[in-house]
C-alpha cells in the first residue's frame, strides 16, 4: 500500500515537473501566438493593435498590459490591463474566453470620451463573429459583431443594464451624463453597396445630464448633474454615401418634460445638401425641462409650449431655405415677480468681466434713461435689421432663424451668424451668466418666452436699449452715444447709428477694431452692411446712403463711462 502511494506521488511529481518544463518552454510560443492572433483579429476589424506585454500565468490565463486599439485616429481604445482565461490552448484561444478588463478609455471624434469601469465579460469568437456578454447578475448587456467580405453588422442588447457606475461619458474632459439603467436594442448594418442602416429602440431610467456644455480647462470643475429623468429614443435611419443621402422616416425622442417626433431626409451629399425636415413637439414643460438640466428654478410653473416646424431647401443657400413653424406658448398661471417688476422702474445690477458691478437705473428718475418714444426711429430700424428683423412678429423665439443661421454658417464655413432674438439677448443680460452652456441656452429660451408673454414688445425693446452693454462698463444707448460721439441719441447720424448697432454682438471684443480712432476694414464692413440694409428697405434714400458711406465717423470716445450709473468697482456696493 505504501509503495503504491510512493509510486503515485512519484507520478504526480514527474507530471508536475513535465508540466512546469512544458510551461517554461512553451510559454514564449503561446505568448507570441496570442499576440499575433489578437493583432490579426484587430486588423480584420479595421483596427491596429499595440500591446505592451503578453504574459502567460501558471494558472493558464493570459495577462495583457497597455493595450491600444486604434482606427486611423478616429477611434482609440486603451486599457492598462486585461486578463483572458481560464482556457488557454491555442485552439481555444480566439473561440471563447473569460475577459476581465481594467479601466477602459475609448476616445471618439469631437472630443467625446467614454470611460468604462473594471468589468468581466464572456467573449466568444469565430472566424466572422465576435460576441461579448457582461458577467453581471440581474442584468443583460451583450454586444455582437459579424463581419462578411463586404458587410458588417453590429448589435447591442440591454435589459436592466445598470450603466451608472460602469460608463462615464465625457466631452472635452467634462462629464456630460449619467446613463442610468438602460433597456433596448441597437443594430447597425453596412451592406455590400456601402449603405448603412441604423435602428435604435431604447429607454434609460434615471438618466441625468450635466448643467453645462463643453468648455476649456477647468470649465467643469464645479459642474453637477440635473434631476434624473426617464428618456426614450426610437429611430431608424439609412445612410447611402454613394448617393449622398440620409433618411430617417421616423424618430422619437422623449426626456425631461419634452417629446420630439419627426422625420428627416438629406440629399445631395456634401457638395449640395438639401434638407427636408418635419418636427412636432406636442408639449415642453419648461419647469421640468430646466430641472432636468440642473438649474435652480424661480418657480415650479414656468409655462409650457408646443411646436410644429418644417424646413426644406438647400442648406448652402440660406435665402432659398423654406421654414414654416408654429409655436404656441402657455404662460404660467402666476406671473414671475422677477419679470413683473420690469413693467415699472427698476435697478439692474450689471456685472462686468473683471468683477465690477454697475447699477443701471431703468426709469424716468435716471438721467441716462432713454424712453423708446425718444429713440430715433432710424436707430430702431437699424437695430432690428442688425439683430432681430422679425422682432415684432415672433413670441420671443424666432425658430425660422435657427435653420437659416445654421445654413449661413455652413455656407461660410464659420460660426458668424447666431439666431438669438432681442428677447433672448435681454433675458441673458438681465438674468443669466456669460457662460455659453446648453442649460443656460434652455433657460434663455424659457425666459424669452416669459418676457414676451408678460411685457409688450415696445417695453421689451425699451428695456433692452437701456441695459445692454456697449463697451467696458458702458450700459444703455444714451451713455453709449455720449461716450463714442459726445452726442444725444437724437443727434446721431445714420453712420454713427450703424456703428453702435455693429457693436452690439461684441461690445468688448470689438474695442480693438477702432482703438486707433478709425474702424478697421473688418468693422467698417459691418457698418457698411447695415447701411446697405437700410438703403435696401428704403429707410435711406440714395443720396443719404452715399453720404453716410462717405461720412467720417469722428469717434469721440470719452474716458468717463456712465458717471451717473453708480459704478461701484470690484468691491460691490458701498452703501
Amino acid at each position: 500500500m505504501r509503495s503504491r502511494l510512493l509510486w503515485l506521488l512519484l507520478v504526480v511529481v514527474v507530471v508536475a515537473a513535465a508540466a512546469c518544463a512544458g510551461f517554461v518552454f512553451l510559454r514564449p510560443a503561446v505568448e507570441a501566438e496570442a499576440r499575433a492572433r489578437i493583432e490579426r483579429a484587430a486588423h480584420r476589424a479595421g483596427l491596429s493593435a499595440t500591446i505592451g506585454a503578453v504574459q502567460l500565468t501558471p494558472w493558464l490565463t493570459l495577462e495583457l498590459r497597455d493595450v491600444v486599439l486604434e482606427n486611423a485616429g478616429r477611434v482609440r481604445l486603451m486599457t492598462r490591463a486585461a486578463t483572458l482565461g481560464p482556457r488557454l490552448s491555442v485552439r481555444a484561444l480566439g473561440r471563447a474566453a473569460r475577459v476581465s478588463l481594467g479601466r477602459v478609455v475609448v476616445e471618439l471624434p469631437a472630443g467625446v470620451r467614454l470611460e468604462l469601469a473594471p468589468s468581466t465579460w464572456a467573449v466568444e469568437s469565430a472566424s466572422t463573429v465576435v460576441r461579448a456578454r457582461r458577467l453581471q447578475a440581474g442584468e443583460r448587456l451583450e454586444v455582437q459583431a459579424r463581419r462578411g467580405p463586404q458587410t458588417l453588422e453590429l448589435e447591442a442588447h440591454a435589459a436592466d443594464a445598470r450603466l451608472s457606475g460602469l460608463v462615464g461619458i465625457f466631452v472635452h474632459g467634462c462629464r456630460i451624463a449619467d446613463p442610468g439603467t438602460v433597456d433596448g436594442d441597437v443594430r447597425l448594418q453596412r451592406e455590400p453597396s456601402g449603405t448603412v442602416r441604423l435602428a435604435i429602440h431604447g429607454r434609460a431610467r434615471a438618466l441625468a445630464v450635466a448643467t453645462w456644455a463643453t468648455g476649456g480647462a477647468g470649465a467643469c470643475e464645479d459642474a453637477s448633474l440635473g434631476a434624473p429623468t426617464d428618456a426614450e429614443i426610437e429611430a431608424e435611419a439609412r445612410l447611402d454615401p454613394a448617393a449622398g443621402s440620409l433618411r430617417a422616416e421616423r424618430f422619437r425622442i422623449a426626456a425631461g418634460g419634452a417629446e420630439v417626433l419627426g422625420r428627416v431626409a438629406v440629399d445631395g451629399g456634401l457638395a449640395d445638401p438639401r434638407i427636408d425636415l418635419e418636427l412636432r413637439v406636442p408639449r415642453v414643460d419648461f419647469a421640468r425641462l430646466l430641472a432636468t438640466a440642473g438649474l435652480d428654478l424661480p418657480a415650479n410653473d414656468l409655462g409650457w409650449a408646443s411646436l410644429t416646424a418644417t424646413v426644406s431647401g438647400p442648406l448652402l443657400d440660406p435665402a432659398a431655405l423654406r421654414v414654416d413653424e408654429r409655436l404656441d406658448f402657455n404662460p404660467p398661471a402666476r406671473p414671475l415677480p422677477s419679470i413683473e417688476r420690469l413693467k415699472g422702474p427698476f435697478v439692474h445690477r450689471a456685472e462686468s468681466r473683471d468683477g465690477g458691478v454697475t447699477l443701471v437705473r431703468v426709469g424716468p428718475d435716471s438721467p441716462d434713461f432713454d424712453p423708446l418714444a425718444e429713440v430715433p426711429p432710424l436707430f430702431v430700424r437699424t437695430l432690428l435689421l442688425g439683430e432681430d428683423a422679425n422682432f415684432y412678429g415672433h413670441r420671443g423665439i424666432d425658430l425660422k432663424e435657427v435653420p437659416v443661421a445654421i445654413a449661413s454658417n455652413l455656407a461660410r464655413g464659420t460660426f458668424a451668424r447666431g439666431a438669438s432674438t432681442i428677447s433672448q439677448q435681454l433675458a441673458k443680460n438681465l438674468f443669466l451668466s456669460r457662460e455659453k452652456t446648453v442649460s443656460r441656452k434652455l433657460e434663455e429660451l424659457a425666459l424669452a418666452l416669459l418676457l414676451d408673454s408678460s411685457l409688450s414688445k415696445d417695453r421689451v425693446l425699451e428695456v433692452y436699449l437701456n441695459v445692454i452693454e456697449w463697451g467696458p462698463r458702458l450700459y444703455g444707448l444714451r451713455p453709449a452715444a455720449r461716450h463714442y460721439f459726445n452726442k444725444e441719441p437724437s443727434d446721431l447720424t445714420p453712420k454713427q447709428m450703424a456703428f453702435l448697432v455693429a457693436l452690439v454682438p461684441g461690445p468688448l471684443r470689438y474695442q480693438r477694431s477702432f482703438a486707433g480712432g478709425n474702424p478697421t476694414p473688418f468693422f467698417e464692413g459691418r457698418i457698411v452692411t447695415l447701411l446697405t440694409k437700410l438703403h435696401a428697405v428704403g429707410a435711406l434714400g440714395d443720396e443719404e446712403y452715399l453720404s453716410a458711406l462717405a461720412e467720417p465717423l469722428d469717434l469721440y470716445v470719452s474716458d468717463a463711462v456712465g458717471p451717473s450709473r453708480g459704478d461701484e468697482g470690484p468691491g460691490g456696493p458701498t452703501g
